[in-house]
């Protein structure tokens, strides 16, 4: 099972909460994932999810708020994998109570209407509400272990805009990207998705989420440790062979013996120990001598070199 399944499965089961809640829950659900559907006067509305859980969900929330059993048509989706589709729908004066609970009319255009309506979102909690609803309508998370993307499909860019001041208001930073007819909510970034977890109630799944945030973030470091080391000693030993150049090239010309004893010092050190860095080389005098006062001397050993060139 999918990460972003689990996330869903665990907020379906929450408390729904007042009255008020569920209506912003499923009013924020309804403007990402509901259809109106007419005929010859008749209304007919639509949900549809390939989650058994929000299925259920949106059927016992209608149940509680207006003692309606809604219709649930499960079919095969081939473009999901053969997995169950889901379709609530809900008919005659309950449609249309529904409707206007929600804040939208029974003419299949009032989706064009962009705003949130205020009384969806007037309160705290009503806000956690139909963001929660919004992500389980249109929303999903990748695995956290591959890629940190969460986001939710709208249909319209001026309603995203209204979404994300929304989420804003919580300190979550998303994006909006246009695909394919369609406006994409996004959130990439790791400690932003682990608020929009918190801010929908994914408790359970936002400490698997920690967990494994932590895990990659402590590997990451090591890799930088061990990439750093490595140009490190990839520099040292670079240095060291440049070093090594220009002690052999004094020996041959002029002899060790012939330059100051201090240089002298450090140029046998070298040659000795090829892996050693300047601190390494400065600890084994006597005194010891400090990085940049072994690099000096390995400079004048350059400038020597360099004549005799």
């Amino acid at each position: 099972m999918s990460f972003s399944i689990d996330v869903k499965n665990e907020v379906s089961r929450l408390d729904f909460g007042t009255d008020e809640e569920i209506i912003s829950e499923l009013g924020g659900m309804f403007r990402v994932n509901g259809t109106i559907l007419t005929n010859s006067g008749n209304i007919k509305l639509r949900f549809t999810s390939e989650t058994n859980s929000i299925a259920r969900r949106i059927f016992a929330e209608l149940k509680k708020l207006y003692n309606y059993d809604s219709i649930i048509e499960i079919s095969k989706n081939n473009q999901l994998r053969k997995k169950n589709l889901y379709r609530i729908n809900i008919e005659g004066e309950t449609a249309n109570l529904f409707l206007k609970d929600i804040g939208l009319s029974n003419d299949p255009f009032s989706f064009l209407y962009l705003d949130i309506p205020k009384f969806l979102i007037d309160n705290s909690k009503k806000k956690r509400a139909f963001i929660r609803g919004s992500f389980l309508g249109a929303g999903s998370i990748s695995n956290p272990e591959r890629s940190y993307h969460l986001e939710i499909v709208t249909g319209k860019l001026d309603y995203s805009k209204y979404f994300v001041d929304l989420l804003k208001e919580y300190n979550i930073v998303a994006g909006i990207i246009d695909r394919k007819d369609n406006y994409i909510i996004y959130i990439k970034d790791s400690e932003m998705i682990s608020d929009f977890l918190s801010l929908i109630g994914a408790f359970q799944n936002l400490f698997k989420f920690e967990d494994i945030r932590v895990i990659k973030d402590i590997k990451n470091n090591v890799n930088r440790v061990m990439n750093c080391e490595s140009a490190n000693m990839d520099k040292t030993i670079e240095a060291s062979l440049k070093q090594i150049d220009d002690i052999e090239l004094i020996d041959k010309c002029i002899g060790l013996e012939n330059i100051q004893d201090n240089l002298r010092e450090v140029a046998v050190i070298r040659l000795e120990n090829p892996e050693y860095s300047l601190k390494q080389i400065g600890e084994k005098l006597n005194p010891p001598v400090g990085k940049s006062g072994i690099n000096h001397r390995f400079k004048k050993i350059r400038s020597i070199a360099d004549n005799l060139r």
